[in-house]
């Protein structure tokens, strides 16, 4: 089998690679390497291994990347992603975003590669709008509507950049006659998924014992998915002929507030504080749990890894490469 991986040495994609290179396949990894996705030990023990290609480009440039006539998979996971930039540089999010989609589709047409399945990340995110309108149901599935009241808030930077690459996959694959997948991955978490996403900012600061603990959207909820459930889980619906031309959710139904969240990860790590609620960030939906129930129809799915196990793996990880 051969696939190409965009963001090869991102969290998601890295992961991904490796189960790819554990079956025997050639994968093309397409990174620049930037801080997110990172040409750490890992990464090269990785692009060591036979059938391994790791390709150093920025698809923010058009650059020209030799891939073999024809692939299996393209999974395009290149993107600028953790909450704290959607804030911080939100014009950055959505120009890399909309360049990465656009320019790789432009490449592929461009070298005339045949591809099996166009397989896009996209996120749960897109339904951060839908909320205010009495629109999200719980556990969502993949018909609520994605709503972007308007363009001011930072926090739609992402969200709204990731849509707009849904829509350009899939009319690029009505247009060129290549079967593509959307999937909404719903809070991967897991070993090696930088600093700037919710856990691994809880697991350093409460490494550094800060007291009092301040938490921001403490009674807010998330439903977090272990990276192993979520490649697996991935790499099936790149295969899967019934999930050619439709969206699916990726992640695990268990529905946690973040204040339990903080409060697993003390416990873990063997530290004590109070918490002060600091309410929540702009844009930032109350409750948030996918209904699975369509992947799991579809290719016969569920998550096997609970969120206990998944955070302990995490803080093992994070202890060991502090």
């Amino acid at each position: 089998m051969r696939v190409v991986i965009t963001g090869g040495a991102g969290f998601i994609g890295c992961h991904l690679a490796r189960y790819h290179a554990a079956r025997g396949d050639e994968a093309w990894l397409i990174d620049n390497f930037s801080k997110s996705g990172t040409a750490d030990e890992e990464f090269n023990e990785l692009a060591r291994q036979p059938g391994i290609t790791a390709v150093d480009a920025d698809l923010t440039a058009q650059p020209e990347i030799e891939l073999p006539p024809a692939v299996d998979v393209v999974y395009h996971l290149a993107a600028i992603n953790g909450t704290q930039l959607f804030y911080e540089r939100p014009y950055d999010v959505a120009r890399t975003n909309v360049l990465v989609t656009v320019n790789l589709l432009d490449l592929l047409q461009r070298r005339g590669t045949r591809v099996g399945r166009l397989v896009y990340s996209s996120t749960s995110e897109i339904y951060a709008g839908a909320e205010r309108y009495g629109l999200l149901r719980l556990p969502t599935d993949e018909t609520v509507p994605a709503v972007f009241p308007q363009p001011l808030p930072a926090r739609f930077s992402y969200g709204s950049s990731k849509f707009m690459g849904e829509v350009l996959c899939s009319q690029f694959g009505a247009t060129h006659g290549v079967p593509w997948t959307v999937i909404r991955y719903h809070n991967i978490y897991g070993p090696r998924m930088g600093g700037r996403h919710v856990i691994p900012e809880l697991i350093e600061r409460i490494r550094k014992e800060q007291r009092p603990f301040e938490l921001r959207g403490g009674h807010e909820t998330r439903a977090f998915c272990y990276i192993d459930d979520a490649v697996k889980a991935t790499a099936l619906a790149a295969v899967t002929p019934a999930c050619a031309g439709e969206t699916v959710h990726v992640g695990n139904p268990e529905e946690t507030r973040i204040l339990d969240l903080a409060k697993l990860l003390m416990e873990l790590l063997g530290f004590s504080a109070q918490i002060r609620e600091l309410g929540s960030r702009e844009g930032s939906v109350s409750r948030r749990c996918p209904d699975t129930a369509k992947l799991k129809r579809l290719t016969g799915f569920q998550a096997e890894v609970g969120l206990k196990a998944g955070v302990e793996r995490t803080v093992e990880w994070y202890l060991a490469h502090a």
